[in-house]
């Protein structure tokens, strides 16, 4: 596994040891590993043919569904540099980052179509631009580009990286580019004590943001442990998620704990949350009396970076 994160390719990795295992869970459809695997190979395949290559940036904009999964897998293989973008963005504020990162792919859920055209008119290298769920004008749609190609293997996988996005506070958001490591997702996966065969993550953040995106996404997909999507968080669906797929691992910011913790207890009640092993926290200061009221309800499994 660790040889197969060193090209980017753990999910070919976990394709071929539980190919029919559910990697995904989203209310857009659920994925199995092998099907994971088999469209990032896919879009691979496409983006060459349309001369992409290696080292080139690949800007997406999507909601917490498959197809972010899929194309970030396909920019980790590929040896490209990934770039997250806000969808809360305007189209002329997610043109610049579009243009910024220097991405010649832009895939972007047609949710958010008036913005991506927008921001796709913005960035002159583009030389390709996908749309995911939808129609976007200018945009070649997801299945038919995906469609034009096998999804068998790589043969020349090459590990790529990432270059996130700043918010913004001192006036344009700025890159900061990171050096791809292949160890940093299997390692931090296991600080998290995944173990495959009985785990599955929760995904309660949106995948754009760094955090989710390391906690939620490539950790757990590092060592081969399913992923339940969630798109917009809500306290109540948190805890039927939980109880549904028996979710033993997730990442919340302080805030989802008070809204968890104001539920009305008949609520709180109707589910079993006992399956959870390891709640992983961070952004804002998470008050004392906060997390000592969590922990007397889901045990001292709270763990905070």
């Amino acid at each position: 596994m660790l040889a197969a994160a060193s090209t980017g390719t753990t999910g070919t990795y976990w394709a071929s040891v539980q190919p029919d295992r559910i990697a995904l869970y989203s209310q857009y459809g659920d994925r199995t590993f092998a099907e994971v695997d088999a469209h990032a190979n896919q879009l691979v395949r496409a983006l060459r043919a349309r001369g992409i290559e290696a080292g080139d940036g690949l800007a997406l904009m999507c909601v917490n569904r498959p197809e972010f999964v899929e194309a970030a897998g396909a920019s980790t293989r590929s040896g490209m540099r990934l770039t997250t973008v806000n969808w809360h963005l305007t189209g002329e504020e997610a043109g610049y980052i579009v243009d910024d990162c220097e991405a010649t792919v832009f895939v972007a859920d047609a949710t958010f179509a008036a913005a991506a055209e927008e921001a796709a008119a913005a960035a002159p290298r583009l030389k390709a631009k996908i749309a995911i769920g939808g129609e976007i004008p200018g945009f070649e749609r997801w299945d038919d580009v995906l469609g034009e190609h096998e999804g068998a293997p790589l043969e020349d996988p090459a590990l790529g990286g990432t270059m996130l996005y700043t918010s913004g506070t001192t006036g344009r958001p700025k890159g900061v580019r990171r050096v791809a490591d292949g160890t940093a997702s299997p390692l931090l996966a296991i600080a998290s004590r995944y173990d495959r065969d009985a785990h599955v993550h929760l995904c309660t953040g949106p995948l754009y943001h760094a955090a989710p995106l390391a906690f939620s996404l490539a950790a757990p997909a590092a060592l081969g442990v399913p992923i339940v999507l969630m798109d917009g968080w809500d306290a109540e669906e948190t805890l039927q998620l939980i109880d549904k797929h028996r979710v033993t691992h997730t990442h919340m910011v302080p805030t989802m704990f008070n809204r968890l913790l104001a539920l009305p207890d008949d609520v709180k009640a109707q589910y079993d949350v006992s399956s959870l092993t390891y709640i992983l926290h961070g952004a804002a200061p998470c008050p004392v009396q906060v997390k000592q009221r969590l922990i007397e309800w889901v045990g001292p499994i709270v763990n905070e970076y």
